[in-house]
């Protein structure tokens, strides 16, 4: 498998890696993360997909992950959010609306998780 060695992750995010194929741990270590913390772990598992994908040969870039995750304006029109649809894309709700950013950036890292998952079974 291909190691994270080369990121830097404090132990609760190790855990969260160490964890990534019991789905129910992974989920629960999770929800201990702060609403900040949660950008850092986007761009790690973010960062680790890209490279893993490199690694085995399936090239995967920035659109492959997208569109695997629900569109920023569906989300929005799901809970009720009137931001403006850059301020949800570039993470600067974290600011005003930290837990409604939270809650989005846990879904794309859980999806994230999944596709970590099946790049192992292709491995």
């Amino acid at each position: 498998m291909h190691k994270l060695a080369r990121y830097e992750v404090d132990k609760r995010k190790q855990k969260l890696i160490d964890y990534l194929e019991d789905q129910a741990v992974f989920n629960e270590v999770l929800d201990t993360f702060k609403p900040r913390e949660l950008v850092e772990v986007q761009v790690i598992l973010w960062n680790y997909v890209i490279d893993y994908s490199y690694v085995i040969g399936k090239n995967f870039s920035r659109h492959n992950l997208t569109e695997r995750m629900e569109p920023t304006a569906n989300y929005q029109y799901r809970v009720g959010c009137n931001e403006r649809i850059d301020y949800c894309r570039g993470n600067i709700c974290i600011n005003t609306h930290p837990n409604c950013a939270g809650e989005k950036l846990k879904s794309q890292i859980k999806v994230l998780r999944d596709i970590i998952q099946e790049l192992k079974q292709m491995q």
